[in-house]
């Protein structure tokens, strides 16, 4: 059931995420190949824009990687990762479910609970996905002690995006 909830919310907020994409992007061509079902080439045009740092591409990238078969789960991760620390709000809502549910490394729900606050905190929410935030955020937060809560809310607070160069 963990993993039903854990890929209910990846599809949902990549379609909310996703959804609103601006015309002409490289994001756009590789969201277009996907839709027809060319992954191949989605995952070629989404790496070429990752590699560029476009954290748009790179949470997309992360996104093809963890649902094409068979999963790279792994590399996907660091793309979210990479996505989650310039500032993508996707990106760090990922990263957060990843470390909730431990699907990559063990379950870290001090990091996951970090990550969530992060991106409660974006302007980039739509309702919908500020929504799947909360419910997160609020999940992982049953799962912490005081001391715990207490530190990830600090690093969430220090937390600044950084553009890669």
């Amino acid at each position: 059931m963990r993993q039903f909830r854990h890929i209910a919310l990846i599809t949902v907020c990549v379609a909310t995420w996703h959804g609103a994409s601006a015309q002409g992007t490289s994001v756009d061509d590789a969201e277009a190949a996907y839709r027809r079902g060319d992954i191949g080439k989605a995952i070629a045009i989404a790496t070429d824009a990752a590699q560029r740092s476009d954290p748009r591409a790179q949470a997309l990238l992360a996104f093809y990687l963890y649902t094409k078969v068979p999963p790279a789960p792994v590399e996907a991760m660091a793309w979210w990762r990479r996505a989650a620390e310039q500032g993508h709000a996707e990106g760090q809502f990922m990263l957060a479910t990843q470390y909730f549910y431990g699907v990559v490394t063990p379950a870290d729900y001090a990091a996951a609970y970090k990550w969530a606050l992060i991106a409660g905190r974006s302007a980039q929410l739509s309702e919908t996905a500020r929504n799947e935030v909360l419910k997160l955020t609020a999940e992982i937060r049953m799962k912490l002690a005081p001391d715990q809560i207490k530190m990830a809310q600090e690093e969430a607070v220090a937390f600044h995006p950084r553009p890669e160069r």
